[in-house]
């Protein structure tokens, strides 16, 4: 194949989530969950960015803080961390990564003994993230569908936990796609086109395509400019911003979301390209709860609390 050479800006770590690694990878790895142990729920730690952390062990050493990421099929882990268990970067054991903004070639490599509460250790091949000498690490990657130990599991973004055998979801609003990614629709009050959506977690802001910015634009909804902030917190640079009023995600109802703007290359992946679509980030998923069965194929999202409750 045709290798796409990736070299990330000095801070590429620090936003890592929106530049490098967003979606499904075309490379045959497993996907299976490793068996769960009896302390079902994980505390999950959160950043000045907004993503919720979770601490995982890498054979016996550790923790070190990974990004819950569920617009993330497989585990991602920095290179400077992967090198401290033998990775060497040769560029034999690569494949073709769908990301956020584009596809490129990325390495893997078996971390030994990867594990986090509810998780027995075992080893999980990775994509390896390359971070230049001495930049510093803010997080050691990001956990994707393939790391969490249970085929049910709840992530509740209020309470800051995740619960492994979770109760099966109440209602089907969206589908777990062959690759893990959680799949769906919103509603807009008073419009009645289908909008595109996939639920990310490791987006700290939700982002809406140029087709989406049409429909709702012709109804004179307000652009303005709006920042991007990276994992530390740190502004990096300025985008579009676009109003969506009256917006609904399961039992999550929002009177106004401002989302960021961008013709991402993940919306041509997925075959939105020329329909209304959203990445739903923390801003929203902050405030509710989302039940996925993986083995149902089916995912829910439920309010964690009154603010946002549909009723």
């Amino acid at each position: 194949m045709t290798k796409i050479r990736f070299n990330p800006r000095p801070n590429a770590l620090l936003n890592m989530r929106r530049a490098i690694l967003a979606a499904s990878m075309t490379a045959a790895v497993g996907t299976a969950p490793s068996q769960a142990l009896s302390d079902p729920d994980i505390a999950m730690n959160r950043a000045p960015s907004g993503h919720y952390l979770v601490p995982v062990t890498i054979n016996g050493d550790g923790p070190y803080e990974f990004i819950i990421d569920t617009g993330a099929s497989h585990t991602a882990v920095a290179s400077a961390v992967a090198e401290r268990y033998g990775f060497v970067s040769q560029w034999e054991h690569y494949d073709e990564v769908q990301a956020l903004t584009t596809r490129f070639d990325a390495e893997f490599f078996d971390l030994p003994n990867v594990g986090h509460a509810g998780r027995e250790p075992a080893s999980l091949t990775s994509v390896i993230i390359p971070v230049e000498d001495g930049h510093p690490i803010p997080v050691a990657g990001l956990l994707g569908a393939d790391a969490i130990g249970s085929t049910r599991y709840a992530l509740n973004f209020v309470t800051g936990t995740l619960q492994l055998n979770a109760e099966p979801p109440l209602r089907i609003d969206g589908r777990v796609s062959n690759s893990g990614l959680l799949i769906g629709t919103v509603g807009m009050r008073r419009d009645f086109r289908t909008i595109h959506v996939m639920l990310d977690s490791g987006s700290a802001r939700s982002i809406a395509n140029r087709a989406l910015v049409r429909m709702v634009g012709s109804r004179r909804m307000g652009l303005r400019l709006g920042t991007v902030a990276g994992i530390d917190g740190r502004e990096e640079e300025e985008v579009d911003t676009l109003l969506v009023r009256d917006l609904r995600l399961g039992a999550l109802c929002f009177p106004a979301l401002q989302a960021l703007e961008g013709e991402l290359d993940i919306f041509r992946h997925l075959g939105w390209q020329d329909e209304p679509a959203m990445i739903i980030g923390m801003d929203v998923l902050q405030f509710g709860r989302v039940i996925v069965d993986r083995e149902a194929g089916a995912f829910e999202v439920a309010a964690a609390g009154d603010r946002f409750n549909c009723g």
